[in-house]
């Protein structure tokens, strides 16, 4: 039995528009890039006129990364770029993305896993830079 999808998320203390740029400037600080996007919340406006809270899927990556997975195998490219989901409210920014264990999990092809967990790796120090992991909690023992 598939447990689905393992998420990690994080929390930004600001706004959703204010969220929003920080996590793009910590992404570039990374020196990855979002070549694309989804507006998840007007794509459902406007095909099924209900509104929703802000939420937007940047997809992620980094050319290089891109460029020495692709040379191992053509199908990388259904890996890299990955998603990153963008969403908040006048509060908070959250930010999710796939656990590392999900994705060491997969069978990839030869040649693709460590750029994959490479830009994994980048896209969790950008998160971890400017927000809160949801989950992670200091424990001290007496």
């Amino acid at each position: 039995m598939s447990k689905g999808p393992q998420m990690e998320t994080f929390t930004v203390p600001a706004p959703y528009p204010a969220g929003l740029r920080t996590v793009r400037q910590a992404l570039a600080r990374q020196g990855l890039h979002t070549p694309a996007e989804l507006d998840v919340t007007a794509r459902i406006k406007n095909e099924l006129g209900v509104g929703l809270a802000p939420c937007v899927v940047l997809y992620v990556d980094e050319p290089a990364l891109l460029l020495e997975a692709v040379v191992f195998h053509r199908s990388a490219a259904l890996m890299i770029p990955q998603p990153l989901v963008v969403s908040g409210n006048e509060r908070q920014t959250k930010v999710i993305l796939r656990k590392v264990d999900s994705l060491a999990q997969a069978e990839y092809p030869a040649g693709t896993r460590d750029p994959l967990v490479n830009l994994h790796s980048r896209m969790v120090r950008a998160m971890e830079s400017i927000a809160e992991r949801e989950g992670a909690h200091l424990i001290t023992c007496s």
